[in-house]
C-alpha cells in the first residue's frame, strides 16, 4: 500500500498519544496529544533557557529567580515552551514510529493548536523518503532497434570530416554562395522568435544541409537574409516526418568560406594518433561500430525511461525537485550566451522555460530514485572505475567530442557521471531481461 493512501496509525507512550497521517508529496504528519509529563518537563526547560538569555536589574545574566523570569518574560517563555514541546513531542513520536526523514537537515514543522499545564495538541510534519513501486523487468515490453550500418562509404565520409579539422580556410567576399562552399549561418524560427542555429557552419550541398535550406542560400551574398519553411527531407523516415513539423525560418548569411583539405597520407594519419592510412580506416570502422552499438543501446534506454516514467508513478518530496531546479538554473546561468538569451525573453517565455526546467527536474529525480532502487535490488555493482574514461587519441576526441573532460568543476562532473552510470546500469539491466 502506498504511503499516501495508508490507513492512519495510532501510537502511545507515557509522553505522547498520536496518529500518523501520510500525506501527498511524501509528507508525514503526526497529530499529537502531548501528555502532562512532557508538558511539565518542557516548561522547566523553556524557563531555564529564557532565564539564561535575559537580564534583570540587580541580577547577573542567567541568575534571576524563576518567579521574576515568569513575571517579566511571559511571551518569551511561551514561545520557547512551544518549541520545546514540539521538539520533545517529535522525539517521542519518532521513538515509536521510526519513520526516516528525507535527510539529516530535513526540517520538522509544527502547528500548536492549544496547550496548558496539563497537555497540548499540536501537529508535526516532515518529508520522508518516497515509497517506490515494484519493477519486474520481465513484464516490460520493448521494441527492437536496428543498428546503423557501417559502410565503406560512411567510413570514407567520416575520414573526410576529420580532414576539416586541419583544413585551410579562405574567406570569400567577392561573389555569392556556390555549391560546395561553406557558409556560416544564423537560422531563426520566425514565429517562435528563437534561434534554430546560431553562427553555425554548413557545407553547401545535399550532404551538408537540409533539402529545404539549400536553394535558400545558393546565390546569396554575405549579410543577405532570406526566409523559407523548414520541412523534413524526402528520404526522411516516417517518424521524422511526423515529428518535424513545417516551421517558418529566417536565414542570415554570416560568412562564405572555401576549405583546402590536407591529403590523406601517413602524415595525416599520425596527426590523428595512428601509424598508417590502413590503420586509420580500421580505427574509424571500429569507432563507428562502437557508436552504432551505443546508438542502439541509447534508443533502448530512451524506451525504458519513457516506460518507467509512465507506468511507475510515485509521490516525490517537493524540496528535492526544487533543489534540482535550482541546480539546473544555476548551471545555465553560468553560460554567458544563455544569460543573454534569458535576459531578452518576455515574461511569458520565461515562465514557459521555467516550467520546462521544472518538468525536466522532476523526471530526473524520479529516474534517479527508480534506478537506484533497481541497482540496489539487483545487486548491481557501481564503482568509480566504471565511469567511462575520456577520449585518449586525437581521432577519438574528434569523433567523440562529448567524451572529453573539460569541466571547470570536476567534482560536479564526477557526481553527474556517477548518477548517469547508475541510470545506465539500471536501464541496461531492464533491457537485458525485458520482452521484445
Amino acid at each position: 500500500m502506498d504511503k499516501a493512501t495508508a490507513e492512519p496509525r495510532q501510537l502511545i507512550n507515557e509522553y505522547v498519544r498520536f496518529t500518523i497521517h501520510n500525506k501527498p508529496s511524501c509528507i508525514v504528519e503526526f497529530d499529537v496529544e502531548a501528555l502532562k509529563p512532557l508538558i511539565q518537563a518542557t516548561y522547566k526547560k523553556a524557563l531555564k533557557k529564557v532565564g539564561k538569555s535575559v537580564a534583570l536589574p540587580r541580577f547577573r545574566k542567567g541568575k534571576a529567580p524563576d518567579n521574576l523570569i515568569e513575571k517579566n518574560f511571559p511571551d518569551e517563555i511561551k514561545k520557547q515552551w512551544h518549541q520545546e514541546i514540539a521538539n520533545a513531542a517529535f522525539q517521542e513520536c519518532q521513538k515509536l514510529a521510526s519513520i526516516p526523514m528525507l535527510h539529516k537537515e530535513a526540517k520538522v514543522s509544527y502547528s500548536m493548536k492549544n496547550h496548558s499545564s496539563h497537555g497540548a495538541l499540536l501537529a508535526l510534519s516532515f518529508e520522508t523518503e518516497p515509497t517506490l513501486p515494484f519493477i519486474d523487468p520481465k513484464e516490460i515490453q520493448l521494441k527492437s532497434v536496428k543498428k546503423p550500418e557501417v559502410t565503406p562509404e560512411k567510413i570514407t565520409e567520416t575520414i573526410r570530416q576529420t580532414q576539416f579539422f586541419f583544413a585551410k580556410w579562405n574567406k570569400i567576399t567577392d561573389r555569392p554562395v556556390q555549391e560546395n562552399d561553406f557558409v556560416t549561418l544564423d537560422v531563426d524560427l520566425v514565429e517562435e522568435g528563437t534561434p534554430l542555429f546560431s553562427n553555425t557552419r554548413f557545407e553547401v550541398n545535399a550532404k551538408g544541409m537540409a533539402e529545404w535550406m539549400l536553394p535558400l542560400v545558393l546565390g546569396k551574398n554575405i549579410s543577405d537574409t532570406t526566409e523559407g519553411v523548414s520541412v523534413p527531407d524526402q528520404n526522411a523516415s516516417q517518424e521524422e516526418k511526423e515529428e518535424l513539423k513545417p516551421k517558418k525560418t529566417r536565414i542570415t548569411i554570416k560568412s562564405i568560406d572555401l576549405a583546402t583539405l590536407p591529403p590523406i597520407d601517413e602524415k595525416f594519419a599520425k596527426l590523428l594518433g595512428v601509424s598508417s592510412v590502413e590503420e586509420l580506416h580500421q580505427r574509424v570502422e571500429e569507432l563507428l561500430n562502437k557508436q552504432a552499438d551505443a546508438h542502439v543501446q541509447e534508443a533502448l534506454r530512451e524506451q525504458v525511461t519513457e516506460i518507467l516514467l509512465k507506468q511507475f508513478p510515485f509521490d516525490l518530496p517537493v524540496t528535492l525537485v526544487q533543489k534540482e531546479v535550482e541546480f539546473r538554473i544555476q548551471q545555465l546561468a553560468q553560460n554567458a550566451d544563455f544569460k543573454s538569451y534569458w535576459d531578452n525573453l518576455k515574461a511569458e517565455e520565461r515562465k514557459k522555460m521555467f516550467e520546462t526546467i521544472q518538468q525536466q527536474s522532476e523526471k530526473a529525480v524520479r529516474m534517479f530514485y527508480l534506478c537506484r532502487k533497481i541497482v540496489d535490488e539487483a545487486n548491481i555493482r557501481i564503482a568509480a572505475e566504471d565511469i567511462p574514461s575520456a577520449a585518449s587519441t586525437p581521432l577519438e576526441i574528434l569523433l567523440n567530442p562529448q567524451n572529453t573532460n573539460h569541466s571547470n568543476h570536476p567534482e560536479i562532473e564526477h557526481a553527474e557521471a556517477y548518477s548517469r552510470l547508475i541510470l545506465e546500469k539500471a536501464e541496461d539491466w531492464i533491457i537485458k531481461y525485458a520482452k521484445f
